[in-house]
């Protein structure tokens, strides 16, 4: 019972973080202009949030197999909840040491990054069977 209730929080982590990424990663690639000016920043040539954008889907679509797999998937979950947490600290880092438009664009994802982070890290520990396959 305990090893259903663990794998159950991975899964949600996981599809959390899929539906995250793949959210961010779709509007980076295929409309990355509405983001720019929804953000009151200074024009800025597509590609170069184009291609983030690429990466955020891939991440999301890895979450996804690791959600269909988890066994010894540990390594992913460990470099997403890392990542995660580094997103959610530099937009914190935004907020409160550099100038942005508004604030309001930087705090709701560090919020979600920093929560998804610590969902992650929890169920990283809690499925630490499944996902190094320990007691093999």
């Amino acid at each position: 019972m305990t090893q259903n209730k663990n794998l159950l929080l991975l899964k949600v982590s996981l599809l959390l973080f899929a539906t995250v990424t793949l959210g961010y990663g779709l509007v980076y690639l295929f409309i990355p202009e509405i983001y720019v000016k929804s953000t009151g920043s200074e024009p800025i040539p597509p590609s170069w949030i184009r291609w983030s954008g690429g990466i955020l889907i891939s991440l999301g679509i890895g979450a996804i197999m690791v959600y269909r797999n988890p066994g010894k998937q540990g390594i992913f979950v460990k470099m997403s909840a890392i990542g995660t947490l580094i997103v959610g600290l530099t937009n914190l880092y935004e907020v409160f040491f550099e100038s942005v438009g508004s604030v309001w664009y930087a705090i709701p994802p560090a919020i979600v990054n920093l929560l998804l982070s610590a969902l992650l890290w929890i169920s990283l520990k809690q499925s630490k069977a499944i996902l190094w396959n320990e007691g093999e």
